[in-house]
């Protein structure tokens, strides 16, 4: 069920950048600064290409945290399988009476 609302969902956002693309033909220049200058493109290439690098540059920056516990997670966890093994060891020493 939910790969199928996925794909309905995807068809539809599909179906609308055809049709914005249809209804603005038009061609715009990108200018930079010291006067270099890309194009002429068409205005949805343009809108597509900018929401993309939108959408990458959100995605690396929402992952940074993520990558930060998943560091820390794994030098939580080799303390904790060092503190295991010291355990292990201590137990296995023999106890010694106090007269």
């Amino acid at each position: 069920m939910r790969r199928a609302i996925s794909a309905v969902f995807f068809l539809v956002v599909f179906l609308l950048g055809v049709s914005f693309a249809l209804r603005n033909p038009s061609k715009v220049t990108i200018e930079y600064y010291f006067g270099l200058e890309w194009g002429p493109f068409p205005l949805s290439l343009v809108i597509i290409v900018v929401f993309l690098l939108g959408v990458l540059l959100g995605g690396v920056v929402a992952s940074l945290p993520v990558l930060a516990r998943r560091q820390e997670t794994r030098r939580i966890r080799r303390r904790m399988e060092d503190m295991e093994q010291e355990l292990t060891r201590l137990r296995k020493l023999p106890l010694k009476d106090e007269p």
